[in-house]
């Protein structure tokens, strides 16, 4: 008779009976504790998940594993062999996981009318009441919450290349031992399909149902505000606004922003010319080291337990923060504002540095190579032209080990747009369109570029943080801002029209593969608010009309009050799969879709 073995007997007798070999041992223990052992992961999930081919007899290989890992040095941890031999019995594993389809998509016929302003009208006064009720909530500090929802199957396409490159790009030990973990719980899950029905299910479109309500991790981040300030900065500009809403707006934008721009601010320096510059990082802490991001302190501890006590901040929230301090100065002085002098000037002091040469130093193909990724799970993208996540930044420990990277530096396309339309929306200021900077900006278009044309944009494994259809929406964003651009300008940018091309690609993107399927409401928003912001030229096709009514039928499926459910909005892809999103961030998106289409379809006929 062969005998299966469970994550229990496989790991029991080494990582807790066994005596560590340093920090990084006992770190490993810790983390086996607090997360395989849960009592509830334990009972109800991973003690009955037996994996097929870790037999008796295949045991003592794995187990062997598991005492390296115990035994590890951080020495050990830094040696690419090390890593690639000790783990390779667990990216094998992971070579053997056979992905069920969690995207149901059939196609969708499409709609044959618009909406009327009434039904769009309706989507939009729920959703805006749902944010001004949220806000209010906590009057003292008011903020919309986001959580993240940790998914135990992990990412559909870590196999073990992508495991092994992982676990040597990054610069944290506690990192690398709880995606080991993870991945290692993956490996039984996946082989146990009454158990992972607990875990996951199929779902309707694109974006993943957030589920697990009581799991969830409620945080504030810099990278939420500034999608959320801009979504309300188009509704001021893009949609009739009593003067109620009007003051309340405002007085919400301008604690967004002081979050952004100077709750969330640090400083750093340029890894090769040393320029000195503020940053945008998503977990603030004040003097004492508290966190100023809303995470509670048990999940705050549980933070630096998993390895992100050393947060470095990141270059796509940075220039999205650097585009909502322009549109916030600008927006003050259009209506003469009365708000916060001190405010207006942290946002000009904040864009007064020379961003473009900063950031030049960060892009792959620039003749710098301070701080390249670590890590290349973003495929097939070609790299070229793009700058990673991270900024530069060391963090020295107590026994005066160095390290950096500390959760890996990775490229995703989506953070280059950001940074791309950032720097349009700055071009006067950065002096963007000249000498080396433009040099930059043609290699960025080009990085663009070719991820459209080779059609690589759509394939979700090409995306560190996000789904194509966000990246599709960001690009958008930027096309908006580029026909901003006078004639010789936009001939200056893009002598070759690539723009236009991307353009073309991602509207069928949006008219075919997106509204062409099922999806759901926060499918169908980032889908109706591309095509607008893209200067889709049809109202009269049905292709913006399938969008909206997708909005409109799933109007009420919230709970709590809420109009909508939480979707994915962004993940991360390790040390497992985590969701982040939530009911109001839905809100948000939904009421920007249905904004930019209500402009789009009827300003002119108003």
């Amino acid at each position: 008779m062969v005998l299966y073995a469970n994550i229990y007997d496989l790991c029991d007798n080494i990582i807790l009976k066994e005596k560590p070999g340093g920090e990084p041992g006992e770190n490993l223990r810790l983390l086996y504790k607090k997360s395989v052992k849960n009592i509830f992961l334990k009972s109800f999930i991973l003690k009955s998940c037996y994996h097929p081919q870790i037999t008796d007899k295949e045991l003592p290989k794995y187990q062997d594993m598991i005492r390296s890992a115990m035994q590890a040095t951080y020495e050990n941890w830094r040696d690419p062999l090390w890593i690639e031999t000790t783990f390779k019995p667990l990216a094998d594993l992971l070579d053997s996981v056979k992905n069920p389809q969690w995207q149901k998509r059939k196609p969708l016929k499409a709609e044959k009318e618009n909406p009327s302003k009434e039904e769009i009208t309706k989507i939009i006064d729920r959703t805006m009441l749902d944010i001004f009720r949220v806000w209010k909530r906590d009057e003292k500090d008011p903020y919309f919450p986001v959580a993240a929802q940790v998914i135990l199957s992990g990412d559909d396409h870590m196999d073990g290349a992508n495991l092994i490159s992982v676990l040597k790009g990054l610069g944290a030990f506690e990192y690398q031992n709880i995606t080991f973990l993870f991945y290692l719980v993956r490996c039984f899950i996946m082989n146990s399909p009454k158990k992972l029905k607990l875990i996951r299910k199929p779902f309707n479109g694109v974006a993943e149902p957030m589920y697990q309500r009581f799991m969830w991790i409620w945080h504030r981040i810099a990278f939420s505000d500034v999608n959320f300030f801009e979504h309300l900065l188009n509704y001021l500009k893009k949609y009739h606004v009593t003067p109620d809403d009007h003051t309340q707006i405002i007085a919400i934008m301008e604690n967004l922003i002081r979050y952004i721009v100077v709750t969330s601010q640090e400083w750093l320096e340029s890894p090769t010319n040393r320029i000195e510059h503020p940053a945008t990082t998503c977990l603030p802490m004040d003097d004492q080291g508290n966190p100023l991001c809303r995470l509670s302190k048990s999940d705050w501890e549980k933070k630096k337990d998993l390895g992100f006590g050393d947060y470095v901040p990141d270059t796509d929230t940075t220039f999205l923060a650097l585009s909502m301090a322009k549109k916030w100065v600008e927006l003050v002085k259009e209506e003469s504002l009365e708000v916060d002098k001190d405010l207006i000037e942290e946002c000009e002091s904040f864009l007064n540095h020379p961003w473009v040469e900063i950031i030049t130093e960060y892009q792959i193909g620039s003749g710098f190579n301070t701080n390249p990724p670590t890590i290349e799970i973003t495929k097939p993208l070609d790299y070229n032209g793009s700058v990673p996540i991270w900024f530069n930044k060391c963090f020295r420990k107590s026994d005066d080990r160095v390290i950096r990277e500390a959760i890996g530096n990775e490229i995703c396309p989506g953070h280059n747009m950001d940074i791309f339309e950032s720097i349009l929306i700055n071009r006067k200021q950065w002096n963007a369109l000249e000498g080396d900077n433009l040099a930059f900006l043609h290699r960025l278009l080009d990085f663009h570029h070719t991820a459209y044309k080779s059609g690589n944009f759509k394939e979700e494994s090409a995306l560190k943080y996000y789904l194509p259809e966000i990246y599709v929406f960001y690009t958008g964003r930027m096309y908006e801002v580029f026909q901003t651009l006078s004639p010789k300008e936009k001939k200056t940018l893009d002598p070759d029209d690539k723009i236009k091309e991307i353009r073309e690609i991602a509207i069928e993107y949006c008219k075919t593969e997106l509204l062409g399927h099922t999806i759901n409401p926060f499918d169908a928003s980032l889908a109706v608010s591309a095509l607008v912001l893209l200067k889709y030229k049809s109202k009269q096709d049905g292709v913006i009309a399938t969008g909206l009514k997708i909005l409109s039928k799933s109007l009420g499926e919230g709970i709590k009050g809420h109009p909508y459910k939480a979707y994915e909005w962004n993940r991360m892809r390790h040390p497992t799969r985590i969701l982040v999103g939530s009911e109001i961030s839905t809100s948000f998106f939904v009421m920007n879709a249905c904004v930019e289409a209500y402009h789009y379809l009827y300003s002119d006929k108003e």
